[in-house]
């Protein structure tokens, strides 16, 4: 599979916000959790840091292709008894970003089980051996492969299949692929998400579903190989190693060719995991009139490896480089190459 995004949501403001926290830098990595260690999921907050469902979300492929089969993996908890309604959907798989075509259409039931339904409404098949339970947590992977008489869909809970159909119309339109994926609530109770991942099968180290993964931030802890910018006070990465939002108290200011890294914090115990994949991530924004674009700087091995240009607006954005494999050696990430790495920023037109 190819690792496409993941998201830990530990740099939203709040629990019921999509807004993204400003004047930080980042790494986040996604790992295998086999030690089970009781504080998952507990965060950086009193509550836990995960993503609440006042709103919609939306992930894409990002892959730049078409995937006809995708691996979607999540936390998820619900604190009250889920009332299903056909019209109430809890997970949308649609052809493109911009689409209403939908293929297929995922609820949790009365009983707490799941159900999935084609593009037109008809029952395609429910999940059984289970139910989900108030105010607990479980790790919920689903992959959807879209075709008019092959599709297939499997669902796996706390990683043990739940469901498993082949030989189904899981195709709605005449686009044989995904690319978006929109996560709602449940009717009738609070939802949280956490610790999302979304792959494809086009290739890469791992081919078949991830099972149960934490995805956890490294904040900025030391000055790092350049120091270009301006700090508003103190040493750069003071600056940008915020748990909570500050509102531009602090912040870097940077001009066109100048680039900042920080050090990042170490890995956490324990060590030794199956580590999928970094992101490097950054809120952003520009200052002043006329264009102004950036690229997220990850430095391994002693060298600086640019990201694609991110074009900035005058409200904060959070933009994002995500690697799967160590760029100084193409190979697969490991706890020292994390441990010595850098991140910054270069401040390109």
């Amino acid at each position: 599979m190819a690792l496409l995004w993941f998201e830990g949501f530990e740099n939203y403001d709040s629990f019921t916000s999509q807004t993204w926290r400003d004047s930080i830098n980042s790494l986040e990595y996604i790992y295998s959790d086999g030690a089970g260690s009781t504080t998952r999921r507990t965060g950086e907050k009193s509550q836990t840091q995960a993503w609440n469902h006042p709103y919609s979300m939306d992930v894409a492929t990002l892959s730049g292709g078409t995937p006809a089969t995708i691996f979607f993996g999540f936390a998820h908890r619900h604190n009250a008894n889920p009332a299903y309604h056909i019209s109430r959907h809890w997970i949308r798989i649609f052809d493109t970003w911009a689409s209403s075509n939908c293929h297929l259409s995922f609820y949790i039931t009365d009983s707490k089980t799941i159900s999935v339904r084609d593009g037109a409404g008809g029952l395609l098949g429910t999940s059984s051996g289970h139910t989900l339970q108030n105010n607990t947590w479980y790790y919920i992977e689903i992959k959807v492969t879209i075709h008019d008489s092959a599709g297939a869909i499997t669902i796996i809970i706390n990683g043990v299949e739940r469901l498993a159909l082949t030989d189904k119309d899981t195709k709605t339109g005449s686009n044989a692929y995904v690319g978006r994926v929109h996560i709602l609530g449940v009717n009738g109770a609070a939802v949280y998400y956490d610790d999302i991942y979304l792959c494809d099968d086009t290739g890469g180290r791992e081919d078949d579903f991830l099972g149960d993964v934490r995805v956890d931030p490294l904040r900025a802890d030391g000055v790092g190989n350049t120091t270009q910018f301006a700090p508003s006070a103190g040493s750069n990465y003071q600056n940008v190693d915020e748990i909570t939002v500050d509102n531009d108290v602090t912040y870097n200011d940077g001009d066109l060719g100048e680039k900042d890294t920080y050090a990042v914090q170490s890995l956490p115990s324990p060590s030794g995991t199956t580590i999928y994949g970094v992101k490097n991530q950054m809120c952003v924004r520009k200052t002043d009139v006329g264009d102004r674009s950036v690229k997220l700087i990850t430095r391994a091995g002693g060298t600086d490896y640019q990201g694609g240009t991110k074009v900035l607006t005058d409200t904060y954005q959070q933009v994002a480089e995500l690697y799967v494999d160590n760029p100084a050696d193409s190979l697969a990430w490991e706890d020292a190459d994390i441990d010595s790495m850098e991140v910054g920023i270069e401040v390109t037109v």
